[in-house]
């Protein structure tokens, strides 16, 4: 690649996703939708009017997004024999998980937009006047969303032992994303860190809570044996490391038109992502110190983006995070073959894989 040049699929339009992943957003949305109104109705009951804050929760939550990690808990409770009816309640708890790492993520790394629209924060700084007031609801409103998300796990119609087994599960769970955040933020303050540790971080981070925990999760509602417990995490380990590359590359080289989300804000915020982390270990010195003197400017214009990006893309950062990338999506794929699954699961996850490494937003 020379520098300028588009990362493929980076400034595409947007890849349809596989149709499980459609099917099961038609059937989650309006699900989303009625518990979000029902407890804006519960509120509208209080003394103090909230209306306003639990209107940008409703409509940041419902306004797209893939509804992966929602489909996933679906297809794990399948994958382990179990009924779609046992799963659906806590897959609507995983999207409201989502929303509320989300809703703090946004407030954390200073983002006001989020999927073409403001992030919850900036609607109700500007709603209220006052960014103070603004950030603490829509800190209040994410965890809401964690305590739902809890609430729905904990609710499935399923023997009380398996309940049991999932909110051990996700508890674990937030403890890992809430440290690999905290690592996130504190990472551009201290030394480089290796493509391993990188990874390692954005396992905690990203990529255990987007795929193993909700595909184990759904297995766990299910009954599922620990054979294939084992067989849904050999798939879901490698498959969250690629998406989260995958992310990263379009955080940082896609279109904001096509993402809903400004491409620098990783290289203003300092993030230490796999192409950071490739780039300095291949770049030139002089290149190197261009990336350092860059990343963690929170005044970094147009032009300087623009050049850090050809920093990425000369030192081979770029195409080495798509074969990484490539290569987990590769290994995840095999983990299907001779899986436990239903033919049906496994085509299902295979797709999925495929769409994670070459979606385009």
């Amino acid at each position: 690649m020379t520098p300028g040049q588009p990362v493929a699929g980076a400034g595409a339009g947007r890849i349809a996703p596989p149709p499980f992943l459609a099917e099961y957003a038609a059937l989650a949305e309006p699900r989303i939708g009625a518990f979000l109104d029902a407890r804006a109705s519960d509120a509208a009951r209080l003394p103090v009017d909230l209306r306003m804050a639990f209107s940008a929760l409703r409509d940041y939550v419902l306004r797209g997004g893939k509804r992966l990690r929602g489909a996933l808990v679906v297809l794990g409770c399948e994958a382990a024999g179990g009924e779609r009816a046992w799963a659906l309640d806590p897959s609507v708890g995983m999207e409201l998980l989502h929303a509320y790492l989300l809703v703090h993520d946004d407030f954390m790394d200073r983002d006001d937009v989020r999927r073409g629209g403001p992030t919850v924060h900036s609607a109700l700084q500007r709603a209220t006047g006052s960014a103070h007031l603004g950030a603490s609801l829509a800190v209040l409103l994410g965890s809401l969303c964690e305590a739902w998300a809890l609430e729905l796990v904990l609710g499935a119609p399923v023997p009380a032992e398996r309940t049991a087994a999932a909110g051990r599960l996700l508890a674990r769970a937030l403890q890992d994303v809430t440290v690999g955040q905290m690592q996130d933020l504190a990472a551009p303050f201290g030394g480089d860190l290796s493509p391993s540790e990188v990874l390692a971080v954005q396992r905690m981070k990203t990529g255990g809570y987007s795929f193993e925990l909700p595909l184990r999760l759904g297995g766990l509602l299910a009954g599922a044996s620990e054979a294939l417990l084992d067989a849904l995490e050999r798939f879901a380990r490698p498959l969250g490391l690629a998406f989260q590359i995958a992310d990263d590359l379009l955080g940082t080289f896609g279109s904001p038109e096509v993402t809903g989300k400004p491409n620098a804000s990783d290289l203003r915020e300092g993030k230490r992502t796999l192409l950071v982390a490739r780039a300095l270990e291949a770049a030139d010195p002089r290149d190197a110190a261009l990336l350092r003197a860059g990343l963690g400017k929170r005044d970094l214009g147009e032009a300087e983006a623009a050049a850090l990006r050809d920093v990425l893309l000369r030192s081979g950062a770029v195409q080495s995070c798509r074969e990484d990338a490539e290569r987990l999506r590769g290994e995840a794929v095999r983990a299907l073959h001779g899986s436990p699954f239903p033919a049906r699961v496994a085509q299902a996850l295979r797709e999925i894989a495929e769409y994670t490494v070459q979606r385009a937003a």
